[in-house]
This record gives structure tokens, sequence and C-alpha cells, in this order.
């Protein structure tokens, strides 16, 4: 069969190379048989003037489907669907006697099942609150999101050309591999050579774990030393995440305040604890650093009372104001202190890379357990990282965050000072967000609810709270994924929404 010409429809504002979209549309015409192995496809002279775009755009798509397999050549022929083209689908199920097609096969629990499940699983995961974040954040014209990367302060050419490397010759035999219980030595010795030294934390590469990001360490770590016979204490407000995984382990999780100085020390608690999960350099989320005091004081008492220390060093590298204080873990001369460190803040929060640091014993408990959930982290994502610090991209992307974040930071402030009807508090040294406290009569939710309506995105922070009767007024405003031009009309916007719900109550 000849086709005159495909139906395909290019996006230019998508961010999808066109030679990637006229790919993918030929390629879903043969999984879908709309086109069948052995139909002649458009030459590529006439698809290119069908689609306006260049006849070399054409060439070298067709070009990737033939070394993929899905399009074929003959001599005089030209271009044609393979006759090896995957075409095949799934059959239909087979439907009982008296079903209708399309019906419910499954009873009360959603048409997929007959199954009670609640009565069959063991645990259930329904207490989790983590922080919701709109997967089209970037649709809106004000987001004041955290974690999420703005794509004006991230080379991506840069990222792609160690990708490339990554994937050359000289690694892949190692990038493709299976790790087992290891990991890429060319991103551990820079984490020990480079990263740590910065933290004031001196490391040999048996003490290195790599991880699916921070919260993959916390995981390991809170299996490894946490069970229902033991305590734990924990900050409040505190991570969301790090008190479900807690909270998943034990029943005992007791939650001591923060303050400017940070986790506000009770010897009492911890003296009857088994440890402390802490945030001390940037305590999410309300951004306090522990005094240089506070952190000798808790490895005193962790010291008598036989205390672990998990240190949760999230956001270290965005300071742009002043030093950041050493790690907690420089100062830790018994091996009490676990450290744990992201490697994705400051690349990107898909990158989904972290690390911890723990004497060797538990690092081979922690490479053990996470052999047995995931084996490795993906070895390409590894490699690339480690070609992207070596080559200095990292370092200049810290400088170039430190720059960009610096300003909008400033403009922020002086948005919130403009109306006057925010108090907050942000890191001393720089961060990504303020934690900001509204009127007592502020639902934050309904807030978060209403400023989305006019294009701004806050985090209600009754999340970051225990269950029980969280506070309402609290919320977060990160400026990592907003412009500093923005920022001015997102506030005032913010703004008369808090007037209009304070009209209203």
């Amino acid at each position: 069969m000849q086709l005159d010409h495909l139906i395909i429809t290019l996006d230019q504002a998508s961010g999808v190379s066109l030679q990637a979209q006229i790919r993918q549309s030929v390629v879903e015409a043969i999984l879908a048989r709309a086109i069948l192995p052995g139909d002649k496809l458009p030459s590529s002279r006439a698809l290119s003037t069908q689609l306006k775009v260049s006849r070399n755009t054409v060439i070298l798509a067709y070009q990737a489907l033939i070394d993929t397999g899905y399009v074929t050549t003959a001599e005089r022929s030209g271009y044609m669907v393979s006759e090896d083209a995957p075409v095949t689908r799934l059959a239909p199920m087979p439907q009982h006697e008296g079903d209708e097609a399309g019906g419910d096969n499954g009873g009360e629990n959603g048409g997929d099942s007959v199954i009670d499940w609640d009565s069959k699983l063991v645990q259930s995961c329904s207490y989790i609150r983590p922080v919701q974040k709109p997967l089209n954040w970037r649709e809106y014209p004000y987001p004041f999101i955290y974690g999420q990367v703005d794509n004006e302060l991230f080379s991506l050419s840069e990222w792609r050309d160690c990708a490339r490397q990554a994937l050359g010759m000289r690694n892949f035999g190692n990038m493709v591999g299976d790790f087992g219980l290891n990991d890429d030595p060319m991103l551990v010795n820079y984490i020990c050579s480079r990263s740590l030294p910065r933290r004031g934390i001196k490391a040999r590469p048996e003490q290195i774990l790599v991880t699916l990001g921070a919260q993959n360490a916390l995981y390991l770590i809170a299996q490894l030393i946490v069970d229902s016979s033991k305590k734990v204490v924990i900050e409040n407000p505190a991570y969301p995440d790090l008190r479900d995984i807690l909270t998943q382990r034990t029943p005992h999780v007791a939650q001591l305040p923060v303050n400017e100085g940070g986790l506000v020390l009770d010897e009492d608690v911890l003296k009857s604890s088994d440890s402390v999960f802490i945030t001390p350099s940037h305590q999410c989320p309300t951004t306090y650093t522990m005094s240089v005091d506070r952190r000798r004081q808790l490895l005193d008492m962790a010291s008598r009372h036989d205390l672990l220390i998990v240190e949760d060093d999230y956001e270290f590298e965005m300071n742009f104001l002043e030093s950041a204080t050493p790690a907690l873990k420089s100062q830790d001369e018994e091996g009490r202190v676990i450290y744990v460190g992201s490697l994705s803040k400051s690349v990107f929060p898909g990158l989904r890379l972290g690390y911890m640091v723990a004497p060797e014993g538990l690092i081979r408990q922690a490479r053990a357990l996470r052999h047995m959930i995931l084996r490795h982290p993906p070895g390409h994502s590894q490699r690339t990282l480690a070609y992207f610090m070596a080559l200095g991209h990292y370092d200049a992307q810290i400088r170039r965050l430190r720059r960009h974040l610096e300003g909008r930071r400033t403009a922020l402030q002086n948005a919130m000072d403009k109306h006057g009807l925010f108090s907050q508090t942000a890191a001393h040294f720089g961060g990504t967000s303020f934690w900001v406290e509204g009127p007592e009569w502020l639902d934050a939710g309904e807030l978060a609810k209403q400023a989305m309506e006019v294009g701004v995105l806050i985090e209600p922070g009754d999340v970051f709270f225990q269950a029980q009767d969280p506070p309402r007024n609290f919320f977060r405003l990160a400026y990592s994924s907003i412009s500093a031009e923005r920022i001015p009309e997102g506030i005032a916007r913010l703004a008369k929404v808090i007037e209009n719900l304070r009209e209203a109550s």
C-alpha cells in the first residue's frame, strides 16, 4: 500500500524536537495498526513538504526509525514499514456470559477486582500526607513551589553532553552492567574529595552509599535502626515524608519544637530516646539554623545517653548570603551521626540521587538492604552526574543558582514587606524558600485554593505538623521556580486573596 501522506501534527512549542515528534507519530501509527508492515511511507521530500520542515529533519527521523527496526528501505521503493515491526496488540479479554462490554467486573472495589483488598493488606499507607505539588505547575504564572527546577537556570546542553559521554564506549561496559553492591567509583570519589569537604566532613569511599535521593537514604536508615520498640525524636514542624517513614516503623515518635536556634533540646525526652532525626543547617520547613552552642549540647547529650543522630543536610549548597555552618557531622568524634545529603536539589529533582555517610559497618548493612530493594541507582545517572561534576558544570550550576536566587529572595522579601500581611522566616545564609505565618484566622488551605484561581501557587503548611489539629495559618513560599520579575505581581495577587478572605471572615 502506498501512503501519500501521514497524519502528523507538529507542536513547535512542546519543547520536543521536530525530529522526535515525527518518529513518535510514525511509531504510534504502526503500533495502532493505522499503517501495516509492507506499507510504503511518503518520501522524505513529500513529507517535508507536507509538514513544512526541512527535508533533513525527515531523513534523520526516518533513519532513527530504521535503526530501531520500525522502518526499512528497499532499492527504488523508498521507505516502508518493516515486516518485523511490533504491531501485534493484546487480544481482548474474554467476557463472561451476561457481562456488558466495558462493564464492571469487580463489585465494590473500583471495578477491577472482586478481592476485598482492605482485608488482605498487612499494612495501610493511607496515613501518608505528602506535600502536594501540581504536575502542571508550569502552566501557572506565579508558582511559589518548592523543589522544582527552573529551566532558565539549568544548562541542559552541558547535561546532555555529559550524558553522551557517559554513553561512550569507554564507559559503556561499566555503566550498563549490574553494579550489585557497588556504586560508580567516579561519583563516590567526587563526593569524597569535593562535596563532603565543603561541609567539613572527611570520609572514605567505604563510608558512603549512593541512594535514590535523600528520602531513600532516610528510609534505609529507618529500616535499620528503628523498630516498634525504639523511641525516636523529630522536629515540630518537620519534613512530612520523614514523619510518615518513622510512623510506619514505630508508635514512639516524640516531637520537639524549633525556634530561631534550631531544635529546642529537652534532655528528659532525649535521654529516653534511641535516635533523633534533624535538619540542623536549614530546618525544614522553618529554615532556622541550629546554633553552634546547641549543636555541641546535642552531641554531648547524645554521648551521655547513647543517642544516634540522623542529620539531613538537604540544602547545603544554597548558601549565597554567607557561608553556611559546617555540618553537625563535622563535629562528630564518636561516629554516632549519620549524614544524609542530596545531589538532586542543586541539579534537578527528577535526578533522584543522594547519599549517606556513616561508619563502614552501617554502610555495609545499608548497602545490603538497598541491594534487596532496588539493587543500585541507575548507572547512567551516576556516571552522567560524575561527569557533570568532574567537568566543572556542577560548580558552575551552583554559582548560577546562587546568583539568581539572591535576586529572587530580595524581590520576595520586598514584596512581602510592601503588603505587610506576613510574618516570615528564612535561612540567614540563603536557601530557596520562606516559611510564612499568616493571621490566626487564616486557613492556608483555602488560601491556596483561591490563590490558584488567580494563577498563584503556594504550599499550605499543615502537612508539616502532626495530623491531630495542626495549625492552619502557615504556608511556604519558594522562589526557586519563579523569576524575580514575576514575584511582585504574584505577591500582590496573594495579598488581594488574603484581604478577600479577611473580609469574608
